[in-house]
């Protein structure tokens, strides 16, 4: 009903979406990895600390990926040096997607009408493992959607809008999107991370704040954490600007549609994820890797997902004591999934410092956790 010059209020929209057009990009790593390296193993090592080596020899190598559009790539190149077009761009046959513009929210005022007033609302009000899409909300400053497992999840995306494609962010399509950022049409660095306590969408750490440990600086309070629209807020945007996808860093770790073939319902404990069999029916909605992945299976990637790609990887003690794998490219938390752990985890939470970022990849079981997960639009 809007027509041209008129204003839209703020209130008056229920989510964004930005579009990331259909691209090939240059392979520079074919992360065919099949472990880790530890400290004892690396030279010259003597003179440091685990992690201060790590960080001045280690990390570093990231790189500006090189892109070309077209909305008919399709480039299936796979040696380096080659051009490959992402599976998220070509299980689809779209032009682009769009993508959620932040962690999906949950709308928990009266469905259907304006935001007038969010001050009801709270973060554990955000928690509930229900089906309800009608509840979706995609915005800045709302409270992250958390508390569900992997089905509502999947199915709260699926029946968003079957007009428009809608469904549950993939691996890969976070891969797409990661890649494009770190091109010289996206920051072309790690994105901010989120450090909002209460898992508010849209919020980047302040310049004061030390996120250099693995449990960085963390709250509600503007001197630790700036909303999206400010200076501060859009370094953690893809973009670098407002125009950007945010939240790929820290906030509330997202699950991905991404999981290990034979444990997408339960994991090998048995515990369930809330997927069923139909759901895994819908094939070109999952990310699918072999069923004898491991913690280490790096060379199990997927071209363009963001995991093998960015090695290679580097296990030791870190700032905060802990021994963890670690990427080449940020030291962003890198672990694969295995039938234990047998579904992708994205971005990190808001307190884990230098592990968390858009090349952050971590193993859960699919169970209701306090995590978030992002919607994607496959318009043809």
């Amino acid at each position: 009903t809007y027509k041209t010059g008129d204003i839209i209020l703020e209130k008056d929209i229920e989510s964004y979406f930005v579009w990331i057009p259909r691209y090939s990009y240059k392979i520079w790593n074919t992360g065919n990895y099949t472990n880790y390296y530890t400290f004892s193993q690396l030279e010259d090592n003597t003179d440091y600390a685990e992690s201060e080596y790590a960080l001045r020899h280690i990390t570093g190598k990231a790189r500006l990926i090189d892109v070309e559009f077209g909305a008919s790539k399709n480039d299936d190149g796979t040696t380096l040096g080659s051009y490959h077009t992402n599976e998220a761009f070509t299980t689809f046959e779209t032009k682009g997607l769009w993508v959620g513009k932040f962690e999906t929210g949950y709308n928990q005022g009266t469905v259907g009408k304006p935001i007038e007033d969010t001050s009801e609302w709270t973060t554990t009000g955000a928690e509930k493992n229900i089906v309800e899409s009608s509840h979706i909300i995609i915005k800045p400053n709302v409270y992250s959607w958390r508390g569900q497992n992997i089905g509502s999840m999947f199915n709260n995306s699926y029946n968003y809008n079957r007009n428009l494609d809608s469904h549950m962010m993939k691996n890969t399509e976070w891969g797409a999107v990661a890649y494009l950022s770190h091109s010289a049409y996206g920051i072309g660095n790690e994105v901010n991370i989120n450090n909002n306590s209460d898992c508010m969408t849209g919020y980047s750490a302040a310049a004061n704040t030390d996120q250099s440990g693995t449990s960085g600086e963390y709250g509600t309070d503007d001197t630790i954490t700036k909303l999206w629209n400010t200076p501060t807020g859009h370094l953690a945007s893809t973009t670098g600007n407002i125009t950007g996808i945010y939240d790929m860093s820290g906030g509330a770790s997202e699950y991905v549609a991404g999981y290990i073939e034979d444990y997408g319902i339960k994991n090998s404990n048995g515990i369930e994820s809330g997927i069923t069999a139909t759901d895994l029916s819908k094939t070109q909605y999952f990310d699918k890797y072999p069923k004898n992945s491991t913690a280490i299976s790096y060379n199990y990637r997927i071209l363009g997902d963001a995991t093998g790609e960015i090695g290679p990887f580097y296990r030791y003690v870190d700032k905060n004591s802990g021994f963890r794998p670690h990427n080449a490219w940020y030291a962003d938390y890198s672990t694969f999934i295995s039938p234990v752990s047998p579904w992708f985890l994205r971005s990190g939470q808001n307190t884990d410092g230098i592990l968390a970022g858009q090349f952050f990849f971590y193993s859960w079981t699919g169970q209701v956790d306090n995590l978030s997960f992002r919607l994607v639009l496959a318009v043809k």
